[in-house]
């Protein structure tokens, strides 16, 4: 969480200083304030990433101040602490998109749970910014260079390279089509109709072991991690489909 910048906004001193330590220890950047005014104020000075605010201050609450940060922010994750246990108030988080919600005096382990949780969803929302913001061009150079790689990887592992290998990349889904690829031994087998259903064995399995090193090529290409999703094979058409999708 180095790379992140926190707002924690607690109005009682001793709790203020005390957990801004643990955070100053966990997050790239912590800023602090007093009140909720304050705090909608630093906020609009500084680049912020999460809020971790108390909800019964002086001068501005803690809702009335992520009400007036979600006038122009709907997606910064904000963490509600309080020592009261209120439904209302709660409902009130949730509608307002409160991230999580905890108890005063507050734990350790849930606050650095809540810390993951909220890290996790900004990477999530980062990667998909990412490949949204992608040009055509960009996609199609992406798509190519899979294109050729994918084509390397069949013609070193099995001896044949691809007549032809498409990709296509939709937000984060890649879908990858391998025509021509069947080996002479594929091809023997295949002059029998009874065998169809082994030769599409033979190649599935064949995928199977070169799973890996395609995840491999596809996230040293994109800066993603690829997971293997579906694999379809036809070994009449000679043609093979794979489809994966991109993680943080």
């Amino acid at each position: 969480m180095k790379e992140l910048t926190c707002l924690y906004v607690e109005d009682e001193p001793f709790l203020r200083e005390e957990i801004a330590r643990f955070l100053k220890r966990r997050v790239g950047h912590l800023i602090v304030a007093e009140n909720g005014l304050e705090g909608f104020e630093k906020y609009e000075q500084f680049p912020v990433d999460l809020i971790i605010t108390d909800l019964k201050m002086p001068v501005m609450d803690g809702l009335d101040m992520t009400r007036k940060i979600r006038e122009t922010n709907d997606q910064i994750p904000v963490i509600i602490t309080t020592a009261l246990s209120d439904v209302e108030l709660m409902q009130s988080s949730i509608e307002i998109g409160i991230e999580r919600y905890l108890l005063k005096p507050l734990d350790v382990i849930a606050l650095t749970q809540a810390l993951e949780s909220v890290k996790k969803k900004i990477d999530k929302q980062n990667f998909e910014k990412s490949l949204n913001v992608l040009s055509v061009e960009e996609s199609k150079s992406l798509e190519r260079k899979i294109e050729s790689d994918v084509a390397k990887i069949v013609k070193l592992t099995s001896g044949k390279g691809p007549q032809k290998v498409t990709a296509f990349l939709r937000a984060n889904l890649i879908e990858i089509v391998i025509t021509g690829s069947r080996t002479p031994l594929e091809q023997t087998i295949l002059s029998s109709d009874a065998n169809k259903r082994i030769a599409d064995y033979i190649r599935e399995t064949y995928y199977q072991q070169i799973q890996s090193e395609i995840e491999s090529a596809i996230h040293e290409i994109t800066g993603f991690k690829a997971i293997w999703m579906n694999l379809s094979c036809n070994s009449q058409r000679d043609v093979d489909m794979i489809k994966l999708i991109l993680e943080v």
